[in-house]
C-alpha cells in the first residue's frame, strides 16, 4: 500500500517536472524572439 502511493507521488512529480521543463522552454523561446524583434 504505502509503495503504491509512493509511485503515484513520483510519477506526479516527474510529469510536473517535464510540463515546467517544457514551459521553460517555451519561455525561452519566446523571450529570444523578442530580443530578436527589438534588435531588428
Amino acid at each position: 500500500m504505502g509503495s503504491k502511493s509512493k509511485t503515484k507521488i513520483m510519477e506526479s512529480y516527474e510529469i510536473n517536472k517535464r510540463e515546467a521543463g517544457t514551459k521553460l522552454k517555451k519561455q525561452k523561446k519566446e523571450n529570444a524572439l523578442d530580443i530578436i524583434s527589438k534588435s531588428l
